[in-house]
């Protein structure tokens, strides 16, 4: 009676060669023929091509895992859960090269899960293979992408780098096209629009166009983890509630994509308080005697791609004090300075120098001096004063005074 096929019986390989029946297990061969001669090779824009030779003759079901890594990752990746699968013995990378990687590719067949070993190699350039640039960095702020970079101090006087980028798994190229210099170089792309998709992976890249052997510098980025946010507007306060309310600009997300700050600051006490808020609402809690300024920034939380920035900090919005008590305040203000400068103050100037006496005089009556004249005369003092001659109460003495008489000169003289 024929024995049922199992998993071991369809493992088993039959090979008919000239000289007879020669039979290896399907493992044997996988495991005797491991991934060779791993290679790495420049291809689009930021991206490369890892290659390697294989030489087992087998079925076609093989086909090969790949993994990658960063040198000095402290992330290991796990062989069966992070490789990459491939049919040919290639695999297009976009990588930042100049830090370094480390490869791994394993022969695999997936219906009998047998694999080889691994074949491990390290490929990081030496530094000088790439362009001469440090520190790229770029944000995105409202369909526009701003990046700038380090030149490195062994990098050529007369050297020029352009900054170009590439979308992953696409052959168009785009340049940016409004640079910032140094004194004699560019060192920054500045207000370049940007209408990509945000959340599908970048590959930017700096090259040195004064020496085209030499590798470009490249980062691959997701640009939504850097984009930035508009600064929040609209800010208002409902009095009554205390809360207080803002808008974004624009908004590329849901409202449950973004995550804010607000800034509270008393007058009274300048030490702001910072509040993490989900919405763009907040009620504070305030003395409603008191005045306080109010700012917003917000961002782009985890669950929608997150931010590494921050917006900037919308204007101060001020919270005035409440209007009626602001009002009486300021009224009893008001009449307390008038009452102190209109009589308290001339009181005090009055008893401090005895001024009384001085300001105080009685006015004469002419009626005491000169009896009847406005009684009898009418005040008419010419006939008062013939009525009334003047007596000398006592004698007062005569000098007398000799008048010479001058003449006037005739016209003979």
């Amino acid at each position: 009676m024929p024995l049922a096929p199992s998993s071991l019986t369809m493992t088993i390989v039959w090979a008919i060669m000239a000289n007879g029946v020669a039979l290896m297990s399907l493992e044997e061969m996988i495991r005797m023929n491991p991934p060779t001669d791993i290679k790495i090779a420049p291809g689009r824009l930021g991206e490369y091509i890892v290659s390697w030779s294989g030489n087992c003759t087998c079925t076609n079901g093989i086909s090969y895992h790949f993994n990658h890594r960063y040198l000095g990752s402290k992330d290991a990746e796990k062989h069966d859960e992070n490789a990459r699968l491939s049919k040919a013995h290639e695999v297009k990378l976009d990588v930042e090269l100049d830090r370094g990687i480390f490869v791994q590719v394993q022969l695999y067949e997936a219906n009998e899960e047998i694999s080889s070993n691994w074949t491990e190699k390290i490929f990081h350039p030496p530094r000088d293979s790439f362009a001469p640039v440090d520190n790229l960095t770029c944000i995105f702020d409202d369909n526009y992408m701003n990046c700038t970079w380090n030149i490195t101090e062994n990098a050529p006087q007369d050297a020029e780098y352009f900054l170009s980028y590439r979308m992953e798994n696409s052959n168009d190229v785009n340049n940016c096209t409004n640079y910032q210099r140094d004194e004699q170089r560019n060192v920054a792309c500045r207000g370049h629009k940007y209408e990509k998709n945000l959340v599908s992976k970048l590959n930017i890249c700096v090259s040195e166009s004064s020496n085209r052997s030499k590798l470009p510098y490249c980062r691959n980025i997701i640009p939504a983890l850097y984009y930035k946010l508009d600064t929040p507007i609209n800010i208002t306060i409902n009095k009554d509630t205390n809360e207080v309310e803002w808008k974004l600009p624009k908004m590329h997300y849901s409202d449950s994509c973004y995550n804010y700050q607000i800034n509270i600051t008393d007058w009274s006490d300048p030490t702001p308080k910072v509040k993490n808020v989900s919405s763009t609402k907040y009620v504070i809690s305030r003395d409603h005697e008191k005045r306080y300024s109010v700012k917003v920034r917000g961002t782009v939380n985890r669950d929608c791609h997150e931010s590494l920035f921050w917006s900037e900090w919308s204007k101060p919005f001020h919270i005035e004090p409440d209007a009626e008590d602001f009002a009486l305040l300021t009224i009893l203000a008001a009449v307390g300075v008038i009452f102190v400068g209109t009589v308290l103050v001339p009181i005090f100037l009055c008893t401090r120098f005895k001024l009384w006496t001085k300001v105080c005089q009685p006015i004469p009556d002419p009626k005491e001096k000169f009896n009847g004249l406005f009684e009898d005369y009418d005040g008419d003092f010419q006939k008062w004063i013939h009525k009334n001659p003047i007596l000398m109460t006592k004698t007062e003495e005569c000098i007398p005074v000799i008048v010479k008489e001058v003449s006037k000169p005739t016209s003979e003289d």
